[in-house]
């Protein structure tokens, strides 16, 4: 006889676009999904943009933090199990899956499931990377150089006849060049190898750049930074050994992104997963290394991160568990 009470539980580690799609789905298929999310809130990094997406089919003029709190509000509406505040503090296996015990805002309690799903996603690369740098603790305290890919958009109209610079040279550092360029900016992007945003979004750069309101220095890295009163000089060396020094008045870093996988080195269970760059390896089922326990989203696509493949490697994944059980 049908028990409801003994449905098959999945774990999965967060509680991004890639995580709640796949509870959904695991749902759907009578599966009793369990979000486990370090945060107050489900949503991810979604919730931090708060800009148009013009990605998503069906989707119009609707901020990518928008998206996140209608996902939300459908998790919410589907009653599926969700453990806000929550961190992982012990995780094992045994001849029915994995035994977790789960910290929830101090409150500890084990729980059982039969797999994982890691939709852990990335985060932005920091301070880590220019805290070797002289004089860069100066310029940060003062509020003078961030690092989350839109953090420039609250800041346009203060850039008018302002100098900046943007380190990195992937798409986001080009689009936040070209926000403060069209902002009235003059602007510095250094770059510390070859440019690598799209052929289209370098395209459009290429008026500004002709212009001479965007200089893009590449092979070059920042060596020195020096606060001046409400601004600071960049010292920024090339590969030929030459030094630049540049008078800015902020400095927007867009370093690219690291993935969210430190915490299994934690976890003897999770400790030999196939990783390659901090990136979970899978199959073309979102399989791991490790049996039972998958990987979607942005954690596991290292390459082409967006917000409908962690929808569909959700989907993807659920499916595959189904048809295990």
């Amino acid at each position: 006889m049908y028990d409801p009470n003994h449905r098959i539980k999945i774990g999965i580690i967060g509680g991004g676009p890639a995580g709640m799609s796949c509870a959904l789905w695991l749902k759907q298929l009578g599966l009793v999904p369990i979000i486990i999310e370090m945060n107050s809130s489900l949503g991810g990094q979604l919730l931090q943009i708060d800009r148009i997406n013009r990605w998503v089919l069906g989707v119009v003029n609707k901020t990518s933090r928008e998206i996140g709190l209608s996902y939300i509000d459908h998790i919410n509406s589907e009653g599926i199990n969700v453990m806000a505040q929550s961190r992982i503090v012990s995780l094992t296996t045994d001849s029915k899956g994995f035994e977790l015990v789960i910290d929830q805002a101090c409150n500890v309690r084990p729980v059982d499931v039969r797999g994982l799903v890691i939709a852990t996603g990335v985060r932005v690369i920091g301070d880590e990377r220019f805290n070797d740098i002289p004089g860069f603790q100066s310029v940060h305290e003062k509020g003078l150089i961030s690092f989350f890919p839109l953090d420039h958009l609250d800041k346009l109209e203060l850039l008018k006849q302002k100098t900046v610079a943007v380190i990195g040279g992937g798409n986001n550092a080009y689009y936040t060049a070209l926000d403060a360029a069209k902002s009235g900016a003059t602007v510095y992007l250094l770059v510390r190898s070859k440019p690598k945003a799209r052929n289209h979004v370098q395209k459009e750069a290429e008026f500004f750049i002709e212009k001479k309101i965007i200089t893009v220095f590449t092979e070059s890295q920042v060596s020195e930074f020096r606060q001046q009163g409400g601004r600071m000089a960049i010292h920024v060396a090339g590969n030929n050994l030459s030094t630049e020094r540049l008078e800015v008045d902020r400095v927007f870093v867009r370093a690219g992104f690291a993935a969210n996988s430190d915490f299994m080195n934690t976890f003897e269970a999770l400790s030999g997963i196939n990783k390659q760059g901090g990136y979970i390896e899978t199959d073309d089922k979102k399989r791991t290394s490790i049996p039972w326990v998958y990987a979607i989203g942005d954690i596991a696509n290292p390459r082409y991160q967006s917000l409908v493949a962690a929808i569909a490697d959700g989907a993807v994944a659920a499916q595959d568990i189904s048809d295990r059980l």
